[in-house]
């Protein structure tokens, strides 16, 4: 009866589709494989046992392999964990640790299922994940941040504001004419001078600096620690370097200008009123003729 106990539980070992191993809790040498240790992982049972089950582990995770096996006897549980096969390859193995009898002793009992493919389909997921989080944050013309994440990067300042009372500004700012560059030369002339201006100002501005387009021909600055002073001077600073700048496109030379208009953020104002008050100011420039930097506080 014992004897036809120890077959079943051997052939259930041995064809079991999980790759199953039987490791001393002391030594942490393996004593015993199946038959899908052999298919999953590429080694002749006579070469991996007595090998020491750390050795599966690629080297750049000692530190991991470290911290499993010092809780193989007292853990058990569901882990997923790299492995390398013979060729040397990357396993992603989910593991059921058990501790049992062995031979009047204990050991442990590791159950394994290859989810490599699982794995990685997660990160391809998580990539396009990201990807779409990313799509859903930039304008795709110029690859400045949209609408969208410029509102939320406002948001983020002012409570920075409410902390720190350091001051920033909003420089809203669009192409004069610009439908006359669209009818005169295109809706694609009128593409390459919206990206050609946006990398302009992007390599125009500080590193805390955040641009947008907002919408249109219209871009968006938000300026930290920066008060009214300071954003006027890098607003003029842009308007010169646009209105001295000959773009050239299929060619044809094409000369604009921008005007621009400047708020610094107040408390009593908040969001929706600093951004109304730049709108009037970049109004008042178009007004006054065009290629302004106009400022209202």
């Amino acid at each position: 009866m014992k004897k036809n106990i120890i077959e079943n539980y051997e052939d259930v070992f041995q064809n079991s589709i999980d790759a199953q191993f039987i490791i001393d809790t002391d030594t942490g040498k393996i004593i015993k494989v199946n038959n899908a240790v052999v298919r999953i992982f590429g080694y002749k049972k006579e070469d991996i046992i007595n090998k020491g089950f750390s050795e599966l582990f690629p080297e750049q995770k000692l530190k991991s392999r470290k911290a499993l096996l010092d809780n193989f006897n007292i853990h058990d549980g569901v882990l997923v964990q790299e492995f390398l096969n013979a060729k040397g390859e990357i396993l992603h193995m989910e593991m059921i640790l058990t501790i049992i009898s062995w031979k009047e002793n204990m050991a442990i009992l590791t159950s394994m299922r290859d989810v490599s493919m699982r794995v990685e389909a997660e990160k391809e997921l998580k990539k396009t994940y990201e990807k779409l989080e990313t799509l859903s944050r930039i304008d795709p013309l110029t690859n400045l941040l949209n609408r969208r994440a410029m509102v939320e990067a406002i948001e983020n300042e002012i409570i920075r504001f409410e902390r720190s009372k350091e001051p920033f500004v909003l420089i809203i700012c669009d192409i004069d004419d610009y439908k006359k560059i669209n009818d005169t030369y295109g809706h694609d002339a009128g593409d390459f001078i919206l990206v050609s201006i946006a990398d302009l100002m992007r390599s125009s501005i500080r590193k805390q600096d955040v641009i947008s387009r907002w919408g249109g021909d219209e871009f968006l600055l938000l300026l930290p620690q920066t008060d009214a002073n300071g954003g006027k001077h890098l607003a003029e600073n842009l308007r010169e370097k646009i209105a001295s700048t000959t773009f050239k496109f299929s060619g044809n030379d094409i000369l604009l200008t921008m005007t621009f208009g400047i708020s610094e953020f107040r408390e009593e104002l908040g969001f929706g009123k600093c951004m109304k008050q730049a709108d009037n100011a970049l109004y008042k420039g178009k007004k006054d003729g065009k290629n302004k930097v106009i400022v209202l506080n």
